[in-house]
């Protein structure tokens, strides 16, 4: 702003141009910097530059300065849209204020200017999901119903967490049939992931592993390395270390299991991530002499098959506890 000639260049439109990109390094200091340039300067704000900052904000765990700018749109007639209120009320519920966001929320409808979307509605039913407020998520639920705003694999996914956790595991495989055909819509494998996870959460193994075989017979529903990886580790959870094996050779297509074939839509196998192999190679390599053997012969067919190789720090392990002649060295 020092350079007279190019003062009147600069308008709203560049400043919330460098704002978005302040926003996108989350560099909330400057931004503020930025915004009291503006302001000294007389450069008006608009609806877009306040949403701007107010996104930073939400992203950064900085809605303590969200107060501030709210102030200021109100002070210069500056009026908030659906953007606004649906970015403030995130920002609230992922820093865990899941009661101002429904304050938030109650204010926005007491205005009437504008409705709650699905993505309003999402974003507190996500924050009731992690502090596991399971009877306000569902009044959420109904209050959505009441509205005719139609539930999303998303919605579902969140609820079947909320329900998951309170231990409520038949009300969310209710509650996936009931919405998905309410709304038209099958679950998707993040729905799946989520109710595996219920499941581990119950101690229903069985009924985790039940759901690969549901998922692999519906053919609009693919299978992914995350769905793998969670029923995997949710058989170590449950002390059950030759069942992961079991997942990963179903994952790999490898001989030895008792799921059901899958494979992605060219024909390859899924896999399973690399951190989710080197994690159940740890927790057998530590355990008795049969699922260390179990593990030998497994990694030997993914490397010979596959061309998939554990990390240098799981061979290591292995050398220190081979099995040897059918004995590990501790006599197991």
């Amino acid at each position: 702003m020092k350079d007279e000639e190019r003062r009147g260049c600069i308008n709203t439109v560049i400043y919330s141009t460098v704002l978005k990109g302040f926003a996108v390094t989350r560099c909330m200091e400057k931004i503020f910097v930025v915004y009291e340039e503006m302001r000294a300067s007389g450069i008006p704000c608009n609806t877009i530059t306040y949403n701007t900052m107010l996104d930073a904000c939400a992203k950064s765990y900085a809605m303590g300065r969200a107060s501030k700018l709210l102030e200021d749109m109100a002070e210069t007639c500056v009026e908030p849209d659906i953007i606004t209120y649906s970015t403030i009320i995130k920002g609230y519920c992922v820093e865990g204020d899941v009661d101002r966001a429904f304050h938030v929320l109650a204010e926005m409808k007491k205005d009437g200017k504008f409705k709650p979307d699905e993505i309003m509605y999402n974003s507190i039913l996500d924050g009731c999901a992690k502090q596991h407020r399971v009877d306000e998520a569902l009044k959420v639920l109904d209050e959505m119903k009441t509205s005719g705003i139609a539930a999303s694999n998303y919605t579902l996914s969140i609820l079947v967490k909320v329900l998951g956790h309170a231990r409520r595991l038949p009300q969310a495989f209710e509650m996936v049939e009931s919405l998905s055909k309410q709304h038209g819509f099958r679950p998707n494998v993040q729905v799946y992931t989520c109710l595996v996870q219920a499941c581990v959460h119950n101690r229903q193994l069985e009924k985790a592993l039940s759901l690969h075989d549901s998922m692999v017979a519906d053919v609009g529903c693919a299978v992914d390395d995350k769905f793998y990886a969670v029923l995997a580790r949710g058989c170590l959870q449950m002390r059950q270390p030759l069942k992961a094996l079991e997942i990963v050779r179903a994952a790999y297509q490898l001989p030895g299991h008792g799921l059901a074939a899958s494979a992605r839509r060219d024909g390859r196998p899924v896999g399973v991530d690399a951190k989710t192999l080197d994690e159940i190679a740890s927790k057998l390599q530590a355990a008795g002499r049969e699922e260390r053997e179990a593990w030998s012969k497994l990694s030997g067919e993914l490397e010979k098959s596959c061309g998939v190789r554990v990390s240098s720090e799981c061979r290591d392990a292995w050398r220190r506890h081979p099995v040897v002649g059918g004995r590990g060295r501790g006599g197991q």
